[in-house]
């Protein structure tokens, strides 16, 4: 390209000193303003004056050209965040709060309540297009300042406590309930109800008082369900004499209580059955049982006749037998590992009943070769080491001084013979575990509502509730044998029972 070159002339209409880029085709006079052709204030020639356009031209092309250049480069760069932002957890979480923003929009009565919902609807919305680059951020950032008060917004629509005016509920004829003669008849027959066998009964009974509930509290005592009784504000645990287990607890937020009765769990003599599974852990010293599940993979035994200081006993020579890794063990509960790496776990369920769980571990990531080797092991020629009670630590011997365990399984999925798949089992204590730390912010927030910091910590709450959510994806199609909707149940019930603690 050829280089600039300056050269200085004079105006003939003011006699001003013009100086003039001879690479430019038009100049003006700084002091009278008079307007030239370069080539004609310079006499160029004809030749010149087709070089000087074929240079210009050649300048305008390479400026189009980097201008080109750099807007590609800043659409493919925007193209790049909106689709990280698009596949990232925060995109997902700013649309399933969405999601239930708009479902309580039109479920809570009371125009404070629809307002705030409609306020943090907007907000989101807003937060999820600038983050899609759909609209314009006026300023850099902002869309993460929408879902940050929007999130917040969550605090005060929870503290609401205008109830849900819309909920319709069923009308409920007591004796067309399968287990009505071992419950008291509420007093309200509006409710909703979930399952209804000779085994299992699920009901929310609508439009009650607290005053309604704790009447039916001490119905049911009078019932017969006092025997290991657990009561607090808004929960009531029992059995009675004949095993039934009955749960209830009270929502002040919905105004209705839940009752959840199980059946006692039919039991044989001699049930025990040898498997290579069942061969890893000690038998039962009690004869009466049930085998729930038996296959390849996992071995599910109920025992009867089973109080906590045979729970407790059963627990220590299971962790004798081998079970001394990764253990950890409770007042009702024991869990560990071989060191082949099969998992056991035992529950004291409640009126003399232990659950013994036994899962072999996952082989489905190792080679055809590691399997083939695998499969000529069989559990029972690893046995006699891990029952061998020389081999755990003194430690180990005492598993009642123990912490409580944590309920972390295999996450391999068995195969399902009426017993809760491991993955299953993982993904329900994973979501009960996001809600215990949920209850622990709500809690702070409570005690000091003016820290700032905490807004840091709600998102990563939310966090943690995306992935709950991408965890719960795979079960959307499947169906859940009897157990694990009992377990479903159950989880879901302790859930909304810490909720309405902190309601």
């Amino acid at each position: 390209m050829e280089a600039t070159k300056n050269k200085s002339t004079v105006c003939s209409n003011c006699g001003g000193q013009i100086d003039v880029n001879t690479l430019e085709e038009y100049v003006e006079c700084p002091f009278c303003g008079t307007k030239y052709a370069v080539s004609d204030l310079l006499n160029e020639s004809d030749a010149v004056r087709i070089e000087k356009i074929k240079t210009n031209a050649q300048q305008k092309i390479e400026q189009e050209k980097l201008k080109h250049e750099a807007e590609q480069s800043k659409n493919q760069a925007e193209q790049e965040e909106v689709a990280k932002f698009k596949k990232g957890k925060f995109s997902k979480i700013i649309l399933v709060l969405f999601a239930l923003d708009v479902i309580f929009f039109f479920t809570m009565s009371g125009f404070l309540g629809k307002a705030l919902l409609f306020i943090q609807g907007v907000l989101l919305i807003a937060s999820w297009l600038m983050g899609s680059k759909i609209i314009k951020e006026s300023k850099k950032g902002l869309h993460n300042i929408l879902a940050i008060i929007a999130f917040v917004l969550i605090v005060p629509i929870l503290s609401l406590d205008e109830g849900i005016s819309t909920k319709k509920y069923e009308k409920i004829v007591w004796n067309d309930i399968a287990m009505h003669d071992v419950l008291p008849e509420p007093k309200s027959d509006k409710g909703d109800i979930f399952t209804n066998s000779e085994e299992s009964l699920s009901i929310y009974i609508g439009k009650s008082s607290r005053e309604d509930y704790s009447k039916y509290v001490e119905d049911c005592k009078a019932k017969g369900f006092t025997e290991e009784a657990k009561r607090d504000t808004n929960t009531y645990d029992a059995f009675n004499a004949d095993g039934y287990k009955l749960s209830l607890y009270y929502s002040e937020y919905s105004k209705e209580y839940n009752i959840s009765l199980d059946a006692p769990m039919e039991m044989k003599e001699n049930a025990w059955v040898s498997t290579p599974l069942s061969k890893l852990v000690p038998e039962p010293s009690s004869k009466i049982g049930k085998v729930d599940s038996n296959s390849e993979k996992s071995f599910t035994y109920y025992v009867g006749n089973t109080s906590k200081d045979d729970f407790s006993s059963y627990s220590n020579s299971v962790l004798n037998a081998g079970f001394s890794n990764d253990y950890q063990s409770g007042d009702t509960s024991f869990s560990g590992k071989n060191a082949d790496g099969y998992e056991v776990n035992v529950d004291y369920e409640g009126h003399n009943v232990m659950k013994i769980s036994i899962t072999a571990p996952d082989k489905s990531t190792e080679t055809t070769s590691e399997a083939t080797t695998s499969a000529e092991t069989t559990p029972t020629e690893t046995a006699p080491e891990a029952t061998t009670p020389t081999e755990t630590t003194p430690e180990a011997t005492t598993p009642a001084e123990t912490t409580t365990p944590s309920n972390n399984n295999s996450s391999s999925s068995t195969s399902n013979n009426g017993g809760i798949r491991q993955d299953f089992k993982k993904a329900m204590d994973s979501y009960e575990a996001y809600i215990d730390e949920y209850i622990e912010f709500m809690e702070k927030y409570k005690a000091n509502s003016t820290d700032l910091s905490l807004i840091g910590q709600y998102a990563t709450v939310m966090k943690k509730y995306a992935e709950q959510v991408d965890a719960f994806e795979k079960w959307e199609s499947e169906d859940l044998n009897t157990a694990e909707m009992s377990y479903y149940i159950e989880v879901q019930t302790r859930v909304s029972k810490k909720l309405l603690e902190v309601q």
